[in-house]
């Protein structure tokens, strides 16, 4: 069922996902466009990398965003900030492990002062960061830091409620 719906979510980018292998590299005009998405879903968008403490400790908050916000169009995406040349070393086998069943899109971009502003222009380039975005509603929130326990849920519901149609 999860995988159904990456493929889903993943084919409403215009993207073909393979069950055995769901990490895909992309390029940041690609993000951008994925960014800009028409429609009322909420792509909560998080950046993160496998070395990154605080991404891991983070991560089971979003895997559960999906299935804790039923009835509501929520789409979680991970945005791997790895090395492109530690795909399959690193990064499949990582989200293997930790048994993601997300879209996971590594973002194959050595000079991140190129876009970095482009995503939030707050940014510092620390990770873990989170973009939530629906383009309906007319809403992006950028966070910078890691969510404590439970409070990504607690966020995404306050920023659907602040700006419900």
């Amino acid at each position: 069922m999860m995988l159904a719906l990456c493929v889903a979510a993943l084919a409403s980018f215009g993207m073909v996902v393979q069950p055995s292998n769901h990490v895909r590299t992309i390029r940041y005009p690609e993000l951008a466009t994925m960014l800009n998405q028409p429609g009322d879903t909420t792509y909560v968008f998080n950046f993160w990398a496998t070395w990154c403490k605080p991404c891991v400790k983070e991560l089971p908050q979003f895997q559960a965003l999906e299935s804790e916000m039923k009835g509501k169009a929520v789409r979680v995406v991970f945005v791997s900030l790895d090395f492109a040349s530690q795909l399959e070393r690193v990064v499949e086998p990582f989200v293997t492990a930790h048994k993601v069943e997300q879209p996971v899109l590594l973002l194959d971009e050595t000079d991140y002062n190129a876009w970095i502003d482009k995503l939030d222009s707050t940014w510092e380039g620390n990770l873990p960061a989170t973009l939530v975005v629906n383009n309906a509603r007319h809403f992006r929130k950028f966070y910078a830091h890691e969510f404590e326990p439970g409070t990504l849920l607690d966020s995404v519901n306050q920023l659907l409620s602040l700006h419900q149609q």
